[in-house]
Parts: C-alpha cells; sequence; structure tokens
C-alpha cells in the first residue's frame, strides 16, 4: 500500500528490534532482580495517564475500520505500538516511532476520506430519491402498458394454434383417404406384376426343358417340372395337353415324335397368350397406380408439413404465455417496488445519518486525539512548595485610639 511504501524500515523490522527500538532512550537493560519480578514497576494503567488513554482510541479505530481500507494485519501490527510511539513525547522519539506516528497519521487521514466519500454518497442517494421514486413509478406504468399487448400475442397464437389444427386434421383424412386408394389399387396391380412374373419363370423353365437330356435328373430340373405342372394347374390349362407335354419332356430331344412337338407348340402358346393378357392387364393398371401413389406421397407430405405447424403453434402459444405471466410478475414486482419507496428512503436517510454521525465522531475522536499527541510535549515538572518558619513573635503593645476624626484628617492631610 501508499503508507507501506512510504513506511518501509518499519515494515521490514523484526518485532523483537521493533521493541527494543521503541525503548525510551536512555533506559537500561533489568537486572536479574528486575528479572525476576523484585523491584520492578507495574505498567501504568490508562486511567491512570490520559495519554495512554488516548492511544488506545486510536488503536481501537484502527482496529475498527473497513479492512478495504486499512488492511486488518496493518492495523493489528499497528494497534499495540501506539502507546510505545504516539505515546513518547516527540523530541525522544526513535526513528522506528516516529515512522509508526506518521504511518498512523496517514491511516487516520485514509479512514477520514474514505468516511467522507461514504457520506457524500449517501447525500448522492438522498438528491436521488425523487427521481428514484419517478423511476419506479415509469416501470410500473411500461409494464402495465405492456401486458395488453402480451394478452393480445396470445388470443393471436391461438387462433393460429386453431387453425394449423384444423389443416392438420383436414390433411391426415385426405392423406388417410390417398393412401387407402393407393392400397387397394396396388393389390390389384401387385397381382397382376406377379402373374406376369410367374408366366415369364414358367416360359423360361419351358425353354430350358425343351433341350435338356432325358437323363438331367438335376434339381433344378425338377423344380422346373414342378412349376409347369403347378402354372398349368393355376390357369387352368387343358390337363391332357399338359399330361402330354411332361411327358414329351422326359424324352430326349432327339427322340421326340412330330406329335410331341405340335403338344410342345401349343402348349408354349397357351403359355405365352396367358402372359399377353396378364401384361396388358399390368399395363392398364401401371398408369393409375402411379398415379395413386403419389396422390399418396403428396398427401403424406402434407400431413407431416400440417403437423410440423401445428407443433410450431403450439410452441408460439406457449412461448406468448411465458412472456404473459413474466409481464404480470413485472407488474406484481413493479407495484411491490414502489411500495417500498417509502421504506428504501428511510433505509437510506438512516444510513446517511449513521454515516454523518461516524464521521464528525472520527474526526472529534482518533483523529483530534492524533493531532494532539503527535507532537506530545513533555510534562512540566511539579513545583516544590517550600515551607519557610516564621521568626518568633515579641509581644507588641497595641496601637492607640484614633478618633474617626482624627483619621480622616490625617488621611487627607
Amino acid at each position: 500500500s501508499q503508507v507501506q511504501a512510504r513506511h518501509p524500515p518499519l515494515l521490514r523490522a523484526h518485532p523483537t528490534e521493533l521493541s527494543a527500538a521503541m525503548a525510551p532512550r536512555g533506559s537500561k537493560r533489568a537486572s536479574s532482580a528486575a528479572a525476576s519480578g523484585l523491584g520492578t514497576k507495574r505498567r501504568p494503567a490508562a486511567e491512570e495517564r490520559p495519554v495512554l488513554a488516548k492511544c488506545d482510541a486510536i488503536g481501537k479505530a484502527l482496529l475498527a475500520a473497513d479492512p478495504a481500507v486499512v488492511p486488518t494485519s496493518v492495523a493489528k501490527m499497528l494497534a499495540p505500538m501506539l502507546r510505545h510511539s504516539l505515546g513518547a513525547v516527540k523530541e525522544g522519539r526513535h526513528e522506528f516511532q516516529a515512522s509508526v506516528v506518521d504511518m498512523v497519521g496517514d491511516l487516520l487521514q485514509t479512514i477520514s476520506v474514505a468516511t467522507q466519500q461514504a457520506v457524500e454518497e449517501a447525500q448522492g442517494q438522498i438528491d436521488g430519491i425523487d427521481a428514484d421514486r419517478a423511476a419506479r413509478h415509469a416501470v410500473l406504468a411500461a409494464a402495465q402498458d405492456a401486458l395488453p399487448t402480451l394478452q393480445a400475442a396470445v388470443a393471436a397464437r391461438k387462433d393460429v394454434e386453431a387453425a394449423a389444427k384444423a389443416t392438420l386434421s383436414e390433411a391426415n383424412e385426405k392423406a388417410a383417404v390417398a393412401t387407402e386408394a393407393e392400397s387397394s389399387g396396388k393389390f390389384s396391380y401387385d397381382g397382376a406384376a406377379a402373374q406376369v412374373a410367374e408366366l415369364r419363370a414358367a416360359l423360361e423353365a419351358l425353354a430350358a426343358l425343351k433341350g435338356a437330356s432325358s437323363a438331367d435328373s438335376s434339381k433344378e430340373g425338377k423344380h422346373q417340372h414342378k412349376q409347369l405342372a403347378h402354372v398349368s394347374h393355376k390357369y387352368a390349362l387343358d390337363t391332357t395337353l399338359v399330361e402330354a407335354v411332361l411327358k414329351v419332356l422326359k424324352r430326349e430331344p432327339e427322340a421326340r415324335q412330330s406329335f410331341d412337338l405340335v403338344s410342345l407348340g401349343i402348349f408354349e402358346e397357351s403359355l405365352s397368350k396367358l402372359l399377353k393378357d396378364f401384361e396388358e392387364r399390368l399395363q392398364l393398371h401401371e398408369a393409375p397406380q402411379a398415379e395413386k401413389a403419389a396422390a399418396a406421397r403428396a398427401a403424406t407430405e402434407a400431413a407431416e408439413a400440417a403437423e410440423g405447424a401445428c407443433g410450431e403453434s403450439e410452441a408460439a402459444v406457449k412461448a406468448a404465455k411465458e412472456a404473459e405471466r413474466a409481464g404480470a410478475q413485472a407488474i406484481k414486482a413493479a407495484q411491490k417496488h414502489v411500495g417500498k419507496w417509502l421504506h428504501d428512503t428511510k433505509v437510506v436517510m438512516d444510513g446517511f445519518d449513521a454515516k454523518k454521525q461516524a464521521l464528525e465522531a472520527f474526526r472529534e475522536g482518533p483523529l483530534k486525539l492524533f493531532d494532539e499527541l503527535k507532537d506530545l510535549q513533555p510534562e512540566p515538572e511539579p513545583v516544590e512548595e517550600v515551607e519557610t518558619e516564621m521568626p518568633p513573635t515579641a509581644d507588641v503593645a497595641p496601637a492607640p485610639a484614633v478618633a474617626e476624626g482624627d483619621a480622616l484628617a490625617a488621611a487627607t492631610a
């Protein structure tokens, strides 16, 4: 601190050095008898020496000061030194004692300035009392004016939410209808597509078996025979023709006769005709089904968008309600703040009075005591009165009486 910077020798000194340095000049070490308690003098009490009482009062002021103004460690260090420094006469003070006195003086001035600043700040608060009252009422008025707008915002958000819910309900209904239409058409379309695939596979199996050897008894060959039998039965082909074809396919290609080849041709033509019919049917369903699928997708997307808008509107309503609640709470808080103005004003004024009294007490107390002690002079030596003996008196005859008139004449002569 600035005080410590101005008095570095004192702050660097060891406590034992300070004690030795502050001992009165010309003092001698105590004898062994004094160390044992024989012949020692009792430390004078503050009541017996007013100077010590003044030093103690200044020390208490240092210890009671705000730590931000006077560090506690500094106050605890200096307070016990006051009797041995400020309590000593100015001419007899050691360098360290004088440094303590200067440091204490600086600290007392710092306390005085800080206390004065606190008084001025409190005075500033008192000067702003009317402005504070007006500001509190202005805040209340602003909060009251804002509430209707917040309430209107809640109503508007609710209208938007209701419209969004209605749109969502309508979009969901349209999506359900479109999805149902797509599903019904898809069943017909998927059925025709499956039949086309099945007939194409049967024709492929027939082509494979026509060129296969009868000795081929692989698993694939057996599966192809079963596949042809299943398709023939499913689409009600001529039973006699199917049985003949299946027998022909078991013969070697070279061993097949002309009738066998005719039977295979008729069977293949029957399958090809069925395939063509189902392909035409699939083609008829393809365009409408694509339209239904597109309509279903569009309806679903519209429903999803409506659901998102509905969620946004619900969030907007929630936010508007929270803002409305905050506005109502702001009105209550402003009303409470306006109601506390008189109480807060009293607190400010009481604080000003207390700080002003503290400043006056400090200046008339510790600061004034320091001014008295900083240039302390030795007490004058008491003058001893010498008693003198009166010489013995002889018997003297009384003077003759003088008449009153004669005395007056003698006085005027």
